[in-house]
């Protein structure tokens, strides 16, 4: 898959949308209803980052936000105490960033599109973000080139590298302990630096466990009939704190069947929630006229 190097030292995949299986079939271990098998097309190419945002690229986003940074530091304390309970987990600056709501990795994401160059028309999420109030994502949101969360198919297509088994490497779970960091293989004590386990065949690190990834959209249940469906923007552009968001690949201290390809999660996870296990990846839609992105 070719690379390129994007803003703040990600290093992004690019990966040519197609028609895929999302989802899984009633006979694979540890499923659960809500993973409906069924075809959904992708119809953009798209990038995606190697490995989730870390505590260091997370800590330059805040020395250079000012005020975002000042309020996120103190809903931080609010919540985790000070120091922050999740340091006992997230320990080195090539740890995955924790505890970051939707609307926090929507502002890195903003502010990753400005340091690319991009024009505000090219942004993904609104200029001024305010947890607390909700945001209108706009409705072109899918053809923007700007940074911003993968969506749930984009996410589970760059998992699955092609495959249609339960992870990348297969159906049987002896060999996740080499891809992924789950309660198996780490007791529930400590959330890994990235990159320290084997890649999917993209290239993508730490897809399966570690810790959780926000993805860009709403939490839907999966049609029932037999029709492809187009991975496009959502008719509901409202992100509302009373309306679940979506996450994707298990984490550190959850079972192994968190972390198959195909998992959706809980059905509570509200974009205002922050959590010691969760964190993000970074997308964006390419402009293949232009080239190569940002």
């Amino acid at each position: 898959m070719p690379t390129y190097s994007g803003p703040n030292g990600h290093v992004m995949v690019v990966i040519a949308g197609g028609e895929f299986s999302m989802g899984s079939p009633r006979s694979e271990r540890g499923r659960s209803e809500r993973e409906r098998q069924h075809r959904v097309r992708i119809p953009r190419t798209f990038a995606i980052a190697t490995t989730e945002v870390t505590n260091d690229e997370f800590a330059r986003f805040l020395g250079a936000v000012g005020d975002y940074a000042a309020r996120w530091n103190a809903r931080t304390t609010a919540r985790f105490g000070d120091p922050p309970r999740f340091a006992q987990f997230s320990r080195t600056p090539d740890s995955p960033q924790v505890a970051v709501s939707w609307y926090d990795a929507a502002r890195y994401c903003n502010w990753l599109s400005e340091q690319a160059g991009f024009p505000k028309s090219q942004w993904v999420y609104p200029e001024s973000i305010e947890p607390d109030k909700g945001l209108d994502l706009p409705p072109d949101y899918l053809h923007r080139t700007g940074y911003r969360l993968p969506t749930e198919a984009e996410w589970e297509y760059a998992a699955r590298a092609g495959t249609t088994t339960s992870w990348h490497f297969g159906d049987a779970d002896s060999l996740l302990p080499r891809y992924a960091w789950y309660d198996a293989n780490t007791r529930r004590e400590l959330i890994s630096p990235v990159a320290q386990l084997r890649p999917n065949q993209w290239g993508l690190f730490d897809m399966l466990g570690n810790v959780w990834e926000w993805t860009l959209d709403r939490r839907q249940e999966y049609p029932s009939d037999e029709r492809v469906v187009e991975d496009a923007e959502d008719v509901v552009l409202q992100v509302a704190n009373n309306v679940a968001r979506t996450r994707r690949g298990g984490s550190f201290a959850y079972e192994w069947f968190t972390t198959r390809s195909a998992h959706r999660g809980d059905t509570t996870y509200f974009p205002n929630q922050t959590r010691d296990g969760v964190g993000f990846r970074v997308a964006r839609t390419m402009d293949i006229g232009n080239g190569a992105g940002r």
